[in-house]
């Protein structure tokens, strides 16, 4: 089958259901299910489907099934079925929402859109004006909260939200699932009365105005302390001079009332040229005196934050927190960060961040351990920590990330009864960055490693480490090889898989140093070696002090999209050598619950893999990941290769990387590197493939075509997977057992009777004779 065919089939499929024979489109949806990769067209003609067989309308079916960066095939029909849909709850408000979306991404539109789209506008900003105008009117409220919801203004509408609250009045109903949008409870919770963070309101000079104003006064309704930076006055000068020195003039002469700091820019005009403006030095100089240690919530378009995270000055203590949505909101109120990061981090952890990483160590060693809802692989996992030859102290950061009412964890923790384990509960759900961050600040070690919940630590690992840092006592960073088991039930054929990676004597480490120049120059020769950088989990472990090098090189601790990949590029990043041994001392393991393996792997959307989708969004809610300006250059698409790209751009982003690299980067090569770990089978391979289209046109019209020609014209060749067949082949055993040039040796654990990484340890002990 070919595309055009394909396309005929589904239109075949709808006039069915036009004509009520629901039965046999369903039949013919099944049977074009099978041809991959499945089309947004598919989804829009199953929601159809959905909404004629159950009667009600199918949203939850053509979720997240698109992006909306353009107009690409799909997105006109799929926007006419949601305004048919919300139609049958005669949503004026949404119906309008869905409309607008369409009109703004059209780039020709016609003279009815203008003159809709005209009206819509004037409505708006009335709504604004008559909302300043008489702020305590129930129906200026509304009024402006339906059409801020019409014009998807998120951040206006959380804010109304916050300030309805305030007045005690309800929210419309069924919009408070459009104010869960990501890092949304940083924003919401910093509204409370007990939050003494300070906010930075800052109007983007292409605005009305009426946004700002309008957050100002509600900011004020809350007795919000808030610096307002107005846009910049320009002011011609004689003489050129440089922008930083004109900080002192606006801040002379800003105007302060009781909590209210007002502003005022300048932008330099020399020669009828402008010089630029000042305002990141303005920001700068909050930071560093008005704040005093503490993050503030930043309040401006979405345009203006990425300007200002470009700003070298403010690269590493201001971060966007909003996601990028679409290019037409960006003129749109988005929210952020601007201060201290360990201040902004306390918040997310409930804790004096800065305290626990200041406090100093109070045993040799700990071996961090992030969990949640993974007791069964966990129990063998603390075994192996807890089964060391090591007779000096350590202790073991048991962090418990479990969703709500989840305690099998703390059960498993209380029942093993070891002094050793020292059991922490996260305040809230985190992301695996987050997960990772709280356990390393609650670490009390002198030095800290990592493992997973489904990994083991071998027997002998603390016992070498101790050796090896006595004789390289000024090492920050020490790596080693790892061994590697896949649980019973892992990736099918690939189950019960042993590696030892080498031939190994005891006690010889074979040091040897890692320059950053040979970290680099592997992953840009050959991506697949990203798993051999150091990566503060498994593979590596750092002095407690090493943090704090971090957080002054990076501005961050843990961060980027994966915490792993991040750690090791950033390792790699800010070190001339990092010091490596031929030696193992960890078994990496890979289960069924092993994150990583979940965010790589292929969804059918059944119902337990939806619910970790969900999840993944829930503990977004704060603390959560948004792509700098510059990761959004390379799509991010839930693939190692993906985000290993994205953390090179993050260290552009922070400061570590000159932006002038950016050059030298084969863009070219990357987007290849990525597409290749791509699946047909992924039933959001449509919209990821549409995200790698939008990504490359920002790279210019030349490297716009390169991708249509490359990639894009080839990729929806419609192809039938036999599912049984291929089934069939991911069961059959995916690796050769046996022994390499260098020692090292596959096996299958299973032969020797072991179903658990606990027990692959001590096999690895007995065979490698370590």
């Amino acid at each position: 089958m070919n595309e055009f065919n394909y396309n005929i089939e589904l239109e075949h499929c709808d006039k069915m259901l036009n004509c009520g024979k629901i039965d046999e489109a369903f039949k013919l949806l099944q049977d074009l299910y099978k041809i991959k990769p499945v089309r947004l067209s598919w989804f829009i003609v199953n929601a159809k489907y959905l909404w004629k067989k159950n009667g009600q309308p199918a949203f939850s079916g053509l979720a997240d099934k698109s992006w909306l960066l353009y107009i690409y095939p799909g997105v006109e029909k799929l926007t006419n079925l949601n305004i048919n849909m919300v139609q049958t709850y005669q949503d004026i408000p949404d119906i309008h929402r869905h409309k607008l979306f369409l009109i703004n991404l059209r780039s020709a539109r016609t003279k009815e859109d203008e003159a809709w789209l005209e009206e819509m506008q004037e409505n708006y900003r009335k709504a604004k004006a008559d909302f300043l105008e008489q702020p305590e009117s129930e129906a200026n409220i509304k009024c402006l909260f339906d059409l801020c919801f019409s014009f998807h203004n998120n951040i206006l509408l959380a804010l109304l939200a916050a300030y309805m609250r305030l007045k005690q009045q309800n929210i419309p109903a069924g919009r408070e699932w459009f104010l869960n949008f990501p890092n949304s409870a940083f924003l919401t919770e910093n509204l409370l009365e007990e939050s003494k963070r300070p906010f930075l309101l800052i109007e983007d000079e292409s605005s009305d105005g009426l946004d700002e104003e309008i957050v100002f006064y509600i900011l004020r309704q809350f007795r919000k302390k808030v610096y307002y930076i107005k846009p910049p006055i320009t002011f011609e000068v004689e003489n050129e001079i440089a922008i930083e020195d004109t900080v002192a003039i606006s801040m002379d002469n800003s105007e302060v009332i009781d909590n209210i700091h007002i502003i005022y820019p300048v932008e330099i005009i020399y020669n009828g040229k402008s010089l630029g403006d000042n305002r990141e030095y303005v920001i700068n100089d909050l930071i560093q005196n008005d704040l005093e240690g503490q993050a503030a919530v930043i309040l401006t378009s979405g345009t203006l934050m990425d300007n200002l995270c470009r700003q070298p000055i403010l690269k590493k203590n201001l971060e966007r927190l909003y996601s990028f949505v679409s290019p037409p909101l960006e003129s749109q109120m988005v929210f952020g960060w601007a201060g201290d990061y360990l201040s902004y981090i306390s918040q997310i952890h409930d804790t004096d961040a800065a305290k626990l990483l200041a406090r100093p160590a109070e045993c040799s060693y700990s071996i961090i351990v992030p969990a949640r809802n993974s007791a069964a692989t966990l129990r063998y996992t603390l075994m192996s920590c807890l089964n060391q030859r090591y007779q000096g102290d350590y202790e073991i950061v048991l962090s418990d990330n479990s969703t709500p009412g989840n305690t099998e964890v703390y059960q498993l923790y209380k029942e093993l009864d070891d002094s050793r384990i020292k059991y922490y509960r996260t305040p809230r759900e985190y992301n695996l960055s987050r997960s990772f961050e709280f356990a390393f600040l609650h670490a009390r070690g002198e030095f800290l490693l990592s493992l997973g919940s489904d990994d083991a630590l071998l027997p002998w690992a603390l016992e070498a480490l101790d050796e090896l840092r006595k004789s390289y006592p000024d090492e920050d960073v020490l790596q080693w090889e790892r061994g590697f088991y896949a649980w019973p039930g892992f990736n099918g054929g690939q189950q019960h898989q042993f590696v030892i990676p080498r031939g190994y004597q005891k006690g010889v480490f074979c040091p040897e140093y890692f320059t950053r120049q040979f970290y680099f120059g592997s992953i840009f020769n050959n991506s697949d070696q990203m798993y051999l950088l150091p990566n503060l989990y498994l593979n590596s472990g750092c002095r407690r002090d090493y943090l704090k090098t971090i957080l002054a090189k990076t501005g961050r601790l843990f961060d980027g999209i994966c915490q792993d990949i991040y750690m090791g590029v950033v390792n790699a990043a800010i070190n001339d050598k990092i010091l490596n041994i031929r030696y193992p001392l960890t078994i990496a393991g890979m289960s069924g619950g092993s994150m990583g393996a979940k965010a790589n792997m292929v969804y059918e959307l059944k119902e337990e893999e939806t619910e970790f989708l969900n999840d993944l969004k829930k503990t977004a809610n704060i603390g959560g990941y948004c792509a700098s300006p510059y990761e959004r250059m390379m799509p991010e698409v839930t693939t190692d290769k993906s985000s290993l790209y994205n953390c090179i751009l993050r260290m552009i982003a922070r400061g570590v990387i000159a932006e002038s690299d950016l050059e030298y980067f084969d863009f070219r090569r990357w987007f290849l590197d990525v597409f290749g770990q791509m699946d047909i089978r992924d039933p959001l391979f449509d919209k990821k493939v549409h995200y790698f289209r939008y990504t490359a046109s920002l790279h210019g019209e030349e490297f716009l075509k390169w991708f249509d020609e490359t990639i894009y014209s080839k990729v929806f060749i419609p192809r039938e997977i036999d599912e049984k067949k291929l089934a069939a082949i991911q069961q059959k055993k995916c690796y050769k057992e046996g022994t390499d040039s260098y020692g090292g040796q596959t096996l299958d654990a299973s032969k020797y009777g072991v179903y658990n990484v606990h027990d692959a340890a001590l096999l690895f002990e007995k065979i490698s004779g370590l």
